[in-house]
């Protein structure tokens, strides 16, 4: 039988209003013991005086919701109370205190979500969708584990396992394919069809994992060129320290900025230069490393020379600044200044155009364990192609066609969902 569970769904904390949620067989029960009068009509909010053994404890509103009407399937209580920490601490001692008669807990990391998966409120790939939505910080991000949510990538897959039935009702029926070979050829082009649908999500997977890991753009220069200022006047805070002695990054500093509704990080690098500093020579190595992971470099250089000198050859998609213009601008290069901002709203503007643009359409592959899933089922398909142009008996074919209607199903949760649910709710909030 499920427990009933109660959480705290709003941020702790001083507010105007703090949201309790209580989830579970006994959750009507609760309010029955915790006010007077009826139970709210399912639904409604209804202004409700929450007592404990004769004392008001806050005017509050609440709201009821019947099984399969609620958000985790079961009989579902919400206490809008006011925001106080008080007034939060009192009433969950109050169902702390429940809890003793009507087996009532304190809820565990996302087991509000937990319970609307097991009742078939929502798969696994919508509780991912969750998970990533609850972490959204960009708006691409958002559109991205919204549509997720909403069961975009959901009705694909379903999509998907049609046709995989349809290729297992084929071969079930023990289609001579001898007869003209029209079975075995419907068979083919039913796999390929697949197959080729199956490659094209994969293949925009990288861009998903740029949308929600974000973009790297290194500064690259000589030591004290002034990529450290620069940094600290796109950031709007100073996240590198500055100093006129040479060499002062040693190490590659990370700045985060939103631009075009992704996630850009652009990295304060070590100067570039020959140098007997081992400290500086490791940091140094280390950035060249980094480099390969850029999706373009800027380069801030004093004067043209400095190209040369830098050791790393300027991409066709770099960008190449002169620093200091506020001092003048000898270059044939645009010149920006970090310390002044001349020129740096040119420069961003010139940064955005070179940042890929994302086609954010419906039911897209968002996470490594679907990534790995239909990678494994092109793997399967593939093999099962090959298969039946070899002709393998049909029975071995059809097993093979069931492997995979149940990689399928794990992807949508349908079975061995437990490990991969206990990983996603690590990073759920109490109360969702």
């Amino acid at each position: 039988m499920t427990e009933t569970i109660f959480a705290l769904s709003t941020v702790p904390g001083l507010s105007a209003i703090s949201i309790i949620r209580i989830s579970g067989p006994s959750a009507f029960s609760v309010i029955r013991k915790i006010t007077k009068g009826k139970i709210p009509k399912s639904r409604y909010a209804s202004l409700k005086k929450i007592r404990w053994k004769g004392e008001v404890i806050d005017q509050c509103i609440v709201l009821t919701f019947k099984r399969n009407e609620s958000y985790t399937g079961e009989q579902t209580v919400e206490i809008h109370c006011h925001g106080s920490i008080a007034v939060i601490e009192k009433l969950v001692s109050v169902l702390v205190e429940c809890g003793s008669v009507l087996k009532l807990r304190p809820a565990e990391e996302g087991e509000f979500t937990r319970q609307a998966f097991y009742n078939g409120k929502m798969d696994l790939i919508q509780v991912e969708g969750l998970s990533d939505l609850l972490r959204a910080e960009t708006e691409a991000q958002r559109r991205l584990s919204l549509d997720q949510l909403e069961g975009g990538f959901s009705k694909k897959i379903h999509t998907w396992k049609d046709k995989i039935t349809t290729i297992l009702a084929f071969l079930e029926a023990g289609i001579d394919f001898s007869d003209q070979d029209l079975g075995q050829i419907q068979v083919l082009d039913s796999i390929s069809d697949l197959l080729d649908s199956l490659k094209r999500e994969l293949n925009v997977y990288q861009d998903i994992k740029s949308i929600k890991n974000g973009l790297d753009i290194a500064i690259i220069g000589p030591p004290n060129v002034g990529k450290s200022t620069f940094i600290n006047y796109l950031a709007k805070r100073e996240v590198s320290l500055t100093s006129r002695i040479a060499g002062t990054t040693r190490d590659i500093i990370e700045s985060k900025i939103q631009l075009k509704g992704v996630f850009v990080t652009f990295l304060d690098t070590a100067g570039l230069r020959e140098t007997k500093d081992t400290i500086e020579k490791k940091g140094i190595a280390k950035l060249k490393k980094r480099l390969k992971t850029t999706i373009f470099n800027i380069f801030l250089i004093n004067n043209e020379s400095d190209l040369k000198k830098i050791g790393v050859k300027v991409g066709r998609d770099d960008i190449v600044f002169k620093a200091k213009a506020d001092k003048g601008n000898p270059t044939s290069f645009r010149g920006i200044s970090g310390k002044t901002g001349f020129g740096v709203k040119e420069a961003i503007d010139l940064i955005e155009t070179r940042i890929p643009k994302f086609n954010i359409s419906d039911g897209l592959i968002s996470t490594h364990r679907q990534k790995m899933k239909v990678n494994e089922l092109i793997i399967l398909l593939s093999d099962l192609r090959d298969d039946v142009e070899t002709g393998l008996e049909i029975e071995l074919l059809a097993e093979k066609t069931r492997h995979a209607q149940k990689l399928l199903e794990e992807l949508i949760g349908k079975i061995d969902t437990e490990e991969v649910l206990g990983i996603i709710f690590k990073n759920f909030c109490i109360g969702k």
